[in-house]
């Protein structure tokens, strides 16, 4: 769509609204705006919008598109529930409330997500595509734990894992894609925890066979502070084997 083709419909539903600011045409103007760049237009256009047609589904769609070019995710999925709450087979409210959650990091909010899309429109690329990447996160079993695949943050999620066992799945997960570099962070922090676990420290081996060895020097403050955490472990743990009557 040309510039002055948008330029025209624009004027087309100004007119349309100046005549009565209760139509719905509002939602197509807000969308010439956002394509044209002119989002604080496109916001201000759908927030008069709604409050004449506060359950039109196409406004409430518009207004989340806006919002999210915007950047404002949390208030493009209020509007984007209340859209498919009123609408639950729209497949573009559906798309976009994936596609928030993702910028959001809560890829199991978006996994789940997109597999209701994919159970409308199955020949949906990007959904199936996400699925394939993601799907392994249900077998997890965290469901209340929002996952941010923030490398900075790694420490905080794997925190939250209840057991090796499932640092186990997120490396072998990370390796299957191909992500050496995340599977080595989150190595490192569950090596850190559980740091006797057998199949963890097989892991080990294979993480950084063939790891960058740029990526390995990043990692060897973790390493460093993994060390000294694991001494420290065994020296509490050593402590708790002693019995009280044989100390001094």
């Amino acid at each position: 769509m040309s510039q002055q083709y948008d330029a025209k419909k624009i004027e087309e539903y100004q007119l349309v609204l100046l005549k009565n600011p209760r139509s719905p045409v509002f939602a197509a103007l807000a969308e010439a705006y956002r394509k044209m760049g002119l989002l604080e237009e496109a916001l201000e256009t759908t927030h008069k919008g709604l409050r004449h047609n506060p359950e039109f589904v196409s406004g409430l769609v518009a207004h989340a598109k806006v919002l999210y070019e915007m950047r404002n995710y949390s208030e493009a999925l209020r509007a984007l529930k209340k859209a498919t709450l009123l609408k639950p087979e729209n497949l573009l409210a559906l798309r976009l409330t994936a596609h928030c959650y993702i910028k959001q990091k809560k890829h199991l909010i978006a996994l789940k997500t997109y597999k209701k899309l994919l159970t409308m429109s199955p020949n949906d690329e990007k959904a199936q595509t996400f699925i394939r990447k993601w799907e392994f996160l249900e077998s997890l079993s965290f469901s209340d734990v929002e996952i941010d695949f923030n490398l900075d943050q790694v420490e905080d999620w794997v925190g939250n894992l209840p057991g090796p066992e499932y640092v186990v799945h997120l490396v072998d997960s990370f390796l299957g894609q191909n992500d050496e570099k995340t599977a080595a962070r989150i190595l490192d922090v569950g090596r850190l925890m559980w740091p006797r676990d057998h199949d963890l420290k097989e892991r080990e081996a294979i993480v950084y066979k063939d790891l960058d060895p740029r990526i390995k020097e990043k990692l060897f403050e973790v390493q460093v502070r993994k060390e000294f955490y694991q001494n420290l472990l065994h020296r509490i743990e050593s402590g708790k084997r002693v019995d009280p009557s044989q100390r001094p």
